[in-house]
Formats: C-alpha cells, sequence, structure tokens
C-alpha cells in the first residue's frame, strides 16, 4: 500500500488499484504453489507406476512443461512485488538514492510497456489456438489455449505490477514493498 499524497482522487484510485494488484499477484503465487504440489505428486506417481506396474500416464512431460511454464509466469508479479527479482547493480549501488529511485521507475515503465507488448503477441496467441481447436499432441490433447492463458495473465499481472511500480516510485518515492 502506498502513501497518500494529499486526498487526490487519483491517488485514491491508485491505492485501490495497488490494492487489487497486491491481492491478484497474491492468488497467483498461490495458485503457483499448488502447481508446484500437483507437479511432485504426478512425478511420484509416475515414480511409482513405471517403477512398481511398468505403466505410465503418458503425459508427465507434457503436463510438467505446462506446469513449469505456468509456475514461472504466475510467480513474477509476485516477486517483483516482494522486491526480490535478480538485479543486476553494478551501476545503480553507485548511483544516489533520488537517482536510483528515478532509474527505478523509468526502467520500470520501459519494463512495462515491453511486458504490455508481450501480452499482445500471448493474447494473439490464446485467440488463435482457441478459434482453431488447437490441442497437444500427446494422449492426453490439451487444448493450447490453455496453458497460453496462464501465460498471457501472469504476463498482464506483470505489467499491471511494473506499472504501479513506475507510478508508486514517480509519485512517493518509494517502491510499493517499502511503503506496505
Amino acid at each position: 500500500m502506498i502513501k497518500e499524497v494529499g486526498n487526490h482522487w487519483a491517488m485514491r484510485v491508485f491505492r485501490r488499484a495497488d490494492h487489487f494488484s497486491t491481492l491478484l499477484s497474491r492468488a497467483a503465487i498461490t495458485i503457483a504453489a499448488l502447481i508446484l504440489v500437483y507437479s511432485v505428486c504426478h512425478i511420484l506417481l509416475e515414480t511409482a507406476l513405471r517403477s512398481v506396474f511398468a505403466t505410465s500416464t503418458h503425459v508427465l512431460d507434457e503436463f510438467i512443461g505446462f506446469a513449469i511454464l505456468s509456475m514461472t509466469f504466475l510467480s513474477l508479479s509476485a516477486t517483483l512485488r516482494a522486491d526480490k527479482m535478480v538485479r543486476v547493480t553494478i551501476i545503480s549501488e553507485r548511483l544516489s538514492a533520488k537517482t536510483n529511485r528515478w532509474l527505478d521507475a523509468v526502467v520500470s515503465a520501459i519494463g512495462f510497456l515491453l511486458v504490455a507488448y508481450g501480452c499482445l503477441f500471448f493474447w494473439g496467441t490464446v485467440a488463435k489456438n482457441y478459434g482453431r481447436g488447437a490441442v497437444s499432441e500427446s494422449v492426453a490433447e490439451v487444448p493450447l489455449w490453455i496453458p497460453d492463458l496462464v501465460v498471457f495473465i501472469g504476463a498482464a499481472l506483470l505489467a499491471l505490477q511494473l506499472l504501479l511500480r513506475a507510478l508508486c516510485l514517480t509519485l512517493s518515492g518509494e517502491t510499493p514493498t517499502t511503503v506496505e
């Protein structure tokens, strides 16, 4: 949650968007954690089936691939929100705090533009696969728009978090995590 600068309506809207983004990020990271639990269970099941019964689910590779993709994208916004993204600080550690915040805001804004552009591509892929009825080549024949949609949702949440981070740094001079 960010500090309120005055009682301006834009700040109230921003605070609500920030709160909404936090809730969505927490939901996404929770889903990613549940997918991790599913992945471990599926791998254990596959191991038992192959070792004891000489059979297989025949979809382990595909489903674990989808799971890793989903966990990665769904965890990005929460990772950024918690300020745990990997950073190369060779330049920023030599800057003053004010310049560093300004640089962070600019980089966050550029990141938002890049991820938002990627979202356009991801949404196009979802629409194309849904429209064509494309399915995976395994016995499960998973509709490909489902994992594509998860990627789109994760990228959209990251874009929202980047935008809010850039705005927060610009408006209050602090990141969302430092003002909570």
